[in-house]
C-alpha cells in the first residue's frame, strides 16, 4: 500500500467521522472489486422504494435523496475501479432547519472483498480503518535477567504491550554480605561514590591478588537488604572504618597467604588488605563557560541567523515580539546589531525561533563586559580553578552574585586575592573583620557564581557538599590543587598527630581520604563525639596524616599556601622517626624465608629479621628494603624480592570490632573480579553465594517470557518476524537456551544489543535493526528525515522549511522531495501535495510517532529537500 494513498485514506476517514445523522439517515455502500456497477445502481434504486416505508418524514426524505445523489454519482464512473469503491451519502448540515445532501467516494488502497449497504446515524468506516492499519507487523522483545519488555512494530508505530519484572535477586531482594548506606566505593574513572548510588556495569577498582595490584572490573549486580546486626570494623595504622553485615567477606593475611573470611569470624589483631596507592590517570574536564555570561554581543552571522529563522518561520518582527513577549524595537535592534542582548532575552528569542540556545551562544556570540571589566571564566578544569573550588568547599560561602572566603591568616588571604584576581580578571574586595577576628575576601561576579553552580552542583551547604565529579575524574595535578585549596581552608599541623583536617561532613572527609591515596598518602579516618562543641551537635570526622613517608608525599605533591604551616610541616618531617607501622609487607615472613633459602642464602645473613621469618611479627617495607633487599647480591632473587616490596596492596591490622544489634538497611554490589575498595579497605563481594539461586530464578523468568511470547505472537496475523534485544550474553542465553517454543524460535529474525528496556528500549531496538527493517515505513521515514536534517546543517541552501519558503520552492519547481507532517491541516496538506505533484516532486507524508517526525512537526510540519539551491 503506497504511503500517500494511506494518508489520503486517513484524511478521508477523518473527514467523514465528524458527521452525525439525526436518525438512521446516513448511507454507506461498499462495492467489492470486479463487481458490476450497473447491478449496484439497480439495487440502490430498489432501496429507494423500500425507503418509502420509513415512518419519519424527514428521515424518509433524506434517505431517498441520499440514494438518488449516490446513484447519480455512480453513473459518472465508466467502470468499477480496480480495488472496488466505498461510497457514502447523507445530510451533513449542522442545522436542523436546513438539509445539505452530500456524496463522498474513495477507491481503497487495497482490494475490497465485501459487498455492503447500511443506513445508520454515522457512516460505516470500520472496513476502511482496517485498511489504514499496516499489515506488516514485527514482534519486539527486550530481555534481561531482571526485566523484559514485549512490544509490536506496525508501520511506523511502536507499541509496548507488556513489561515484566523477574524478582531475581539483584535489584531489591536481600542478598548476602552487605555494607551500610554511605559506604564509599572507588570507581576506575576516579569517581568516589556511595555504594547505594552505584550503577550496573559501572567500572570499579578491584584487586588482583595474583599480581598484588589493582585492576578495573565492572559491577554486574546490586541489591538492597535489611540486616539485624551491623558490625563496625576499625583498624589501626592507619585507622579505617568499615560497617557491614556479619557475612560480609574480607581478605585476610594468614601464614598461608591471603584468605577470605566473613566479618563474624574476624578477630582483633587480624590483618585486612588495603591499597597503598590508587593509580588513576584521569581525564581533562572541559567547561562550556560561555553560557554563564550575563549578556552577549551578537556576531554578524548570528544576527543573520536570527533574521533568517524569523522569516523562514513566517514571522514579522511584530508577530515574533507578540509571541515571545518582547518589544518589536528590541528585536529590530538585535537583528541590526544596534544593541547587545542579555542571556534571558537571547534564550527567549532562540526558543521562539526553535534555535538551539547552547549551540547559538557557543558559535555566534561574544561575551559582553561592562565598565571595561571582563571576568575571565575558565574553559576547562585547570589547577587554579581546582584550588579555588577546594578552598570554597573548605571555608567559603556562595551567594547569588558573590563568593566569600573567611580566613584567619592574612598572608593566605592576600595570596588567594592576588592569585585569583589575576586568574578570573576580577578585583576582589578585602577587609579585616576585627569583631570576628578574621580576614574576609569577596569575589563579586554573577557569571562566576553561575558557572560554579552549573558545572559543580555537588558544592552545596556545608554538610551536603561533596567533591565535584569533574575534580575526582581529573588528572592527578588537578586533584593535587583541589586538595591544596581544601587543606589551606581546613587543614592544620600538629606536633603529635601530623597533618590533619576536620569536618562535620562525613562524605567529603571520606572522599578526601581516598583522593589522598592517589598520591600514596595514607591517612587515618577518625570519628569522634562533638557534643562538647557549643556550636554543633553533629559528630565530627577527622583525617590525620602521621607517617613520615605520607607527610613527605603531602609536602611534595600538595602542600600549604601558609608559610607558617609549611614551616611546621617541614619541622614535623625532620623530627619524625623513619620507623613505620603503616606500609607493611603483605606476604608472610615464612614465605619470604623459603624464597631466600631456595636461592642458597642462609638465615644467619639476616640476623635482625628472624621473628619476621618465623611469622611472629610484621615487617615494614622500609625495614624490608634496609634489612633484606640491601643484602641481596643475586640479581634474579633481588628482582623477585623487589616485586614483593613494590606490591600495591598492603595489610592493615584490626584494632577493634563493635556490634550494633539494630535492624539496618544495607547495600551489596557484585563485581566481576569479586573485589572492590570500600572505605579504603579491599573487600570481597558475594557473586558466588547466590549464583545458583539467581540462576534458577532466571530460568523460571525466561520460561515465563517464552509462554507470553507464544500467547502474543504464535497466532498473530501478518507477523513478519520477531526481533530480540538485550544486554551482553543474556539475550543469547534466552534465544539459544531451551526456553522458547520452536515455532516462535523460527520467527526470530534478529538478535541485537540493547542495554535498557521500556518503550525507549523498544524504539532503540528498532533503530538497531535497520538492516532487517530497511523496507519498513519507520526506517524509510528516519532515513529521509535524517537526510533532510543533515543537509539543513551542512547544505542549508538545498533545503527549505516553513510554509512561506516551501511554497516559494514549489512554485519554482525546485523541490525534489516534499515532506508533510501528518499533523498538518488536511486541507493545507492536500493543497501542497497537489501543487508539488504537478511540478514533478515526490511527496512523503511523515508520521509524528518517531522523534524525527516530531522534529518536523515542531518545524511547522512542512519542509523540503531541493533539487537546486535557491536564494
Amino acid at each position: 500500500m503506497a504511503k500517500e494513498k494511506s494518508h489520503k485514506l486517513k484524511r478521508f476517514v477523518r473527514s467523514l467521522e465528524q458527521y452525525r445523522g439525526r436518525h438512521t439517515e446516513l448511507v454507506s455502500v461498499y462495492i467489492p472489486e470486479g463487481y458490476d456497477l450497473t447491478k449496484i445502481i439497480t439495487q440502490l434504486q430498489q432501496e429507494q422504494g423500500t425507503a418509502e416505508n420509513i415512518k419519519d418524514k424527514n428521515t424518509r426524505t433524506n434517505v431517498i435523496d441520499s440514494l438518488e445523489k449516490m446513484i447519480r454519482h455512480l453513473k459518472l464512473f465508466k467502470k468499477n475501479p480496480e480495488n472496488g469503491l466505498a461510497v457514502f451519502s447523507g445530510n451533513v448540515s449542522e442545522r436542523e432547519d436546513k438539509t445539505v445532501i452530500e456524496v463522498f467516494s474513495i477507491e481503497p488502497p487495497r482490494p475490497l472483498k465485501m459487498k455492503l449497504y447500511r443506513c445508520d446515524q454515522t457512516f460505516l468506516l470500520d472496513p476502511l480503518k482496517e485498511m489504514m492499519e499496516h499489515k506488516e507487523t514485527y514482534g519486539l522483545v527486550i530481555v534481561d535477567r531482571n526485566e523484559a519488555t514485549i512490544g509490536i512494530l506496525r508501520g511506523s508505530v511502536v507499541t509496548m504491550s507488556k513489561h515484566l519484572t523477574s524478582g531475581v535477586p539483584g535489584k531489591t531482594r536481600a542478598g548476602g554480605q552487605c555494607s551500610i548506606l554511605g559506604t564509599l566505593v572507588q570507581s576506575s574513572s576516579g569517581h568516589i561514590t556511595k555504594i547505594e548510588d552505584c550503577k550496573d556495569y559501572q567500572i570499579l577498582k578491584s584487586a588482583n591478588f595474583k599480581t598484588n595490584s589493582l585492576i578495573d572490573s565492572p559491577i554486574i549486580d546490586k541489591w538492597v537488604a535489611h540486616k539485624s546486626k551491623a558490625f563496625k570494623i576499625i583498624t589501626k595504622s592507619p585507622q579505617l572504618v568499615n560497617e557491614c553485615s556479619g557475612d560480609h567477606v574480607f581478605f585476610v593475611l594468614s601464614p598461608d597467604g591471603i584468605i577470605e573470611k566473613p566479618t563474624e569470624e574476624l578477630k582483633k589483631g587480624s590483618y585486612l588488605m588495603m591499597p597503598e596507592k590508587i593509580k588513576i590517570k584521569g581525564k581533562k574536564q572541559n567547561i562550556n563557560s560561555k553560557k554563564y555570561y550575563n549578556s552577549f554581543v551578537l556576531t554578524s552571522k548570528g544576527r543573520k541567523i536570527l533574521e533568517t529563522n524569523r522569516k523562514t518561520n513566517g514571522f514579522s518582527q511584530k508577530q515574533l515580539s507578540q509571541k515571545i513577549g518582547m518589544t518589536q524595537t528590541a528585536i529590530s535592534f538585535y537583528e541590526i546589531g544596534k544593541i547587545d542582548i542579555g542571556a534571558k532575552a537571547l534564550k527567549k528569542l532562540c526558543d521562539g525561533l526553535n534555535i538551539d540556545y547552547g549551540k547559538f551562544i557557543d558559535q555566534y556570540t561574544i561575551p559582553k563586559h561592562y565598565r571595561n571589566t571582563r571576568v575571565q571564566l575558565p574553559t576547562r578544569v585547570n589547577e587554579e580553578l581546582a584550588q579555588f573550588l577546594g578552598y570554597l568547599i573548605g571555608d567559603g560561602s556562595i551567594e547569588s552574585d558573590r563568593i566569600t572566603f573567611s580566613e584567619q591568616n592574612k598572608q593566605v588571604t592576600l595570596a588567594y586575592q592576588n592569585k585569583f584576581n589575576k586568574f578570573f580578571n576580577l578585583n576582589s574586595s578585602y577587609r579585616f573583620r576585627e569583631s570576628k577576628n578574621y580576614h574576609q575576601l569577596r569575589f563579586t561576579s554573577r557569571p562566576l557564581v553561575k558557572l560554579i553552580k552549573g558545572e559543580f552542583p555537588e558544592i552545596k551547604l556545608t554538610l551536603d557538599s561533596e567533591v565535584p565529579l569533574k575534580i575526582m575524574e581529573s588528572p592527578p595535578k588537578i586533584i593535587s590543587s583541589f586538595l591544596k585549596g581544601f587543606f589551606d581552608a581546613e587543614g592544620y599541623t600538629h606536633n603529635k598527630h601530623g597533618v590533619g583536617i576536620t569536618s562535620n561532613n562525613k562524605t567529603i572527609i571520606g572522599q578526601v581520604h581516598l583522593l589522598l591515596l592517589r598520591f600514596g598518602i595514607i591517612s587515618s579516618f577518625q570519628e569522634y563525639d562533638n557534643r562538647r562543641n557549643p556550636y554543633s551537635n553533629n559528630p565530627a570526622f577527622k583525617l590525620a596524616i602521621s607517617e613520615k613517608e605520607s607527610l613527605q608525599k603531602f609536602k611534595n605533591d600538595i602542600g600549604f599556601t601558609s608559610k607558617e604551616k609549611k614551616g611546621r610541616l617541614l619541622k614535623l618531617i625532620n623530627h619524625k622517626s623513619d620507623k613505620s607501622l603503616v606500609r607493611q609487607v603483605n606476604i608472610p615472613g615464612s614465605k619470604v624465608r623459603e624464597i631466600i633459602e631456595q636461592a642458597g642464602y642462609k638465615l644467619s645473613q639476616f640476623p635482625k629479621v628472624s621473628d619476621f621469618f618465623r611469622d611472629k611479627k610484621m615487617m615494614s617495607k622500609q625495614a624490608f628494603k634496609k634489612s633484606i633487599l640491601k643484602n641481596i647480591k643475586d640479581k634474579k632473587l633481588y628482582q623477585q624480592l623487589n616485586e614483593i616490596y613494590n606490591f600495591e596492596i598492603i595489610p592493615v591490622q584490626i584494632h577493634k570490632i563493635e556490634i550494633k544489634n539494630k535492624r539496618t538497611k544495607m547495600v551489596d554490589i557484585s563485581v566481576k573480579n569479586q573485589s572492590f575498595i570500600s572505605n579504603g579497605l579491599i573487600v570481597h563481594n558475594s557473586a558466588a553465594r547466590f549464583a545458583r539461586i539467581r540462576t534458577e530464578m532466571t530460568k523460571e523468568f525466561f520460561n515465563r517470557i517464552a509462554e507470553i511470547l507464544q500467547q502474543e505472537f504464535l497466532e498473530m496475523k501478518n507477523l513478519k518476524g520477531i526481533i530480540v534485544g538485550g544486554p551482553g550474553p543474556t539475550k543469547e542465553t534466552f534465544v539459544h537456551g531451551h526456553f522458547i517454543n520452536q515455532q516462535i524460535r523460527d520467527k526470530i529474525i534478529a538478535v541485537k544489543d540493547v542495554t535498557y528496556g521500556g518503550r525507549t528500549g523498544l524504539e532503540y531496538l528498532v533503530e538497531q535493526s535497520e538492516d532487517i527493517l530497511s523496507e519498513q515505513i519507520i526506517i524509510k521515514e528516519k532515513k529521509l528525515l535524517n537526510r533532510f536534517f543533515t543537509m539543513l546543517a551542512t547544505k542549508p541552501e538545498h533545503t527549505a522549511y516553513g510554509l512561506v519558503n516551501v511554497k516559494k520552492a514549489i512554485e519554482m519547481g525546485a523541490i525534489e522531495v516534499l515532506l508533510l507532517s501528518e499533523s498538518l491541516d488536511d486541507k493545507l496538506s492536500e493543497e501542497l501535495e497537489d501543487q508539488a505533484e504537478e511540478m514533478g516532486s515526490n511527496v512523503e507524508i511523515v508520521s509524528t510517532d518517531t522523534s524525527e517526525g516530531a522534529q518536523l512537526r515542531d518545524l511547522g510540519g512542512v519542509a523540503a529537500i531541493l533539487r537546486f539551491a535557491i536564494s
